[in-house]
């Protein structure tokens, strides 16, 4: 369906909505009318069923950090296309424009609730607990001979290209990330081998400051609830951290602090601070424009990136490691020192 300034007018009026005004925002619409403000969303219509089961689930469980769904007068939460489905809601104006600007640390408070309101304890074999370990570790550890070999082809030859160039000169420090986040995932291992337990809890499955909105009240809600599902709670700190943190170099105390913000609502066991620092610190982006590169040319592939937009790919990989290691290296740092503390005070 193309969506017009006429179409939107049609699917709001299945609202009893009259638009006075309407501005689009990428996928959303703000309509102003004599009510008040709406937002108007398009998503891919096989996220509707799972989105609207989420927010009904956060709000049977009051959770109130959800922006709500309005229904249109036949009752329904969706209005469906072909492919697409549209949903209304409230607009909350929201004044933080650019995400690297944004140092409130009330999305982290109000992630901690969300995690501790619907928190659940799993119990898990031995062996699903030692395959998981495993899979991973033996994919990661392919990954270190993979950059290994591929630096050793590289210094023997008489002229490096600018991309095995960038490699080689950011590979011993890639290879430092890889070994701390086998390192921390051995110790996530031998922790859940003891417990047999690991906690799930409704994520939000994209956070990011710019899906956390405050109203004029001063009131935060979390937006876009597309990807929720129930996981481990630390994926929603480690996909934020791997969003926010690719960017320029940096050394981002803020990013300390929000994770101390959150642990104060929400403690994450060892074992979790563990398996967080491991999965943060993997190089993945760095070894997916590694593998890029060494893809044999294909004639009949279409858009397939250049030397050069793989070696901006790369410098912006090495980057994000880089603002990783600072974070993660400080909260190790610091998890390292409090049980240092905890042993001489026991």
């Amino acid at each position: 369906m193309q969506t017009n300034e006429q179409s939107v007018e049609e699917l709001v009026y299945q609202y009893g909505i009259v638009p006075e005004y309407i501005e689009q925002h990428s996928g959303v619409w703000r309509i102003a009318t004599n009510k008040g403000a709406f937002a108007l969303k398009r998503i891919n219509k096989e996220q509707a069923y799972p989105l609207f089961r989420n927010i009904h689930s956060l709000f049977q469980r009051g959770i109130k950090t959800v922006v709500p769904i309005y229904q249109t007068r036949q009752g329904y939460y969706f209005i469906e296309s072909y492919s697409d489905a549209y949903y209304l809601m409230p607009w909350i104006e929201d004044n933080e424009e650019r995400e690297l600007d944004f140092k409130d640390s009330m999305m982290f408070k109000e992630l901690a609730k969300l995690h501790n309101m619907t928190v659940q304890e799993k119990e898990y074999p031995e062996e699903e607990i030692t395959a998981f370990y495993d899979r991973v570790s033996e994919e990661w550890t392919k990954e270190q001979q993979d950059l290994e070999k591929f630096v050793d082809v590289c210094e023997k030859k008489l002229y490096m290209s600018p991309f095995e160039l960038q490699v080689c000169t950011y590979a011993h420090e890639i290879s430092l990330a890889q070994k701390f986040s086998l390192q921390k995932l051995e110790n996530w291992q031998e922790a859940v081998k003891e417990t047999k337990k690991h906690r799930v809890a409704m994520t939000h499955g994209r956070v990011s400051f710019h899906h956390f909105v405050k109203d004029s009240e001063g009131r935060g809600y979390f937006i876009s609830w597309e990807r929720a599902k129930q996981a481990a709670p630390a994926n929603d700190i480690i996909s934020f951290y791997q969003r926010y943190l690719r960017t320029y170099p940096l050394f981002c105390d803020d990013c300390i602090d929000w994770f101390y913000e959150y642990q104060k609502g929400f403690s994450l066991q060892e074992y979790e601070k563990d398996l967080t620092l491991s999965y943060l610190s993997h190089p993945a982006s760095f070894m997916q424009a590694v593998g890029q590169f060494q893809q044999p040319p294909n004639p009949n592939q279409r858009n397939a990136p250049s030397e050069r937009e793989l070696v901006k790919r790369i410098q912006g990989s090495y980057w994000l490691a880089k603002n990783i290691e600072y974070v993660a290296g400080r909260i190790n740092q610091i998890e390292e020192q409090n049980k240092n503390k905890e042993a001489q005070t026991s």
